[in-house]
């Protein structure tokens, strides 16, 4: 069973690998399930559910006695932490990196305005979130700590909002959330450049004042929009997220 289950990962990356890499164009055409699987060495069983879970991943579209046609990327679901892994190998766009922070700010403001707004917001929580971001850039450790603690701080936002819509968004958000950050935060000194952002929103919820978290919060996400385009533009950032 874990070999079938690994054939199949296999031949999910390595299809995807040929997509990214543009060997079909948009629109085009996968080769039959035996080629694919002749090339792969594996079953056309195996290609068959490789060709299922891209499906439901937006990279593909079946189409019966037509074939498998490659979608575009546009169609490919965001928030799935694979496709998300995806895009960044096929390269962010202008367009892909504005359209993340324009959810962000469609989002998060608004969450912190909320927060700021209950009596009962873990505020305990969302500073040892803080803490934790300020010692992964003290230790020099490995950057997943700081990523790890960026999302907690975030996610602890949203969930403490306790909007039950925006709570059930917060793993998707989540994948965007990961994307946002490793764009944006490229070094430890831009970790560290993130920090007084951040403690500005956590001092804002603590407070209760709500439209200063928002504020905040949209000074901070606008912020990692220049650092992305700093990168995309081959410069180095500030590092917010």
């Amino acid at each position: 069973m874990q070999l079938h289950k690994s054939r199949h990962q296999d031949a999910v990356e390595r299809i995807a690998d040929w997509i990214i890499a543009g060997r079909f164009s948009e629109a085009g055409t996968l080769p039959t399930e035996a080629e694919v699987g002749a090339e792969l060495g594996v079953s056309r069983t195996v290609v068959r559910e490789a060709i299922r879970t891209l499906s439901a991943k937006g990279l593909v579209r079946a189409r019966p006695r037509h074939g498998t046609a490659v979608r575009p990327q546009e169609d490919w679901h965001l928030f799935d932490p694979q496709v998300i892994e995806w895009r960044m190998r096929s390269g962010i766009s202008h367009d892909l990196a504005n359209d993340l922070i324009d959810f962000r700010l469609a989002i998060e403001p608004f969450a912190g305005q909320l927060a700021a707004q209950r009596s009962d917001f873990p505020t305990d929580d969302l500073q040892a979130a803080y803490e934790h971001m300020v010692a992964a850039t003290e230790s020099d450790g490995a950057y997943s700590d700081y990523y790890a603690a960026d999302l907690d701080f975030h996610q602890t936002i949203l969930t403490g909002t306790k909007n039950a819509f925006i709570h059930h968004l917060a793993p998707l958000i989540a994948n965007a959330l990961r994307l946002s950050f490793h764009l944006s935060v490229f070094s430890m000194d831009s970790a560290r450049a993130s920090l007084p952002m951040h403690k500005a929103v956590a001092e804002a919820i603590a407070a209760r004042a709500p439209e200063r978290a928002s504020e905040a919060l949209t000074t901070l996400i606008e912020s990692a929009r220049g650092d992305i385009f700093l990168v995309l533009n081959g410069a180095g950032g500030s590092g917010r997220s």
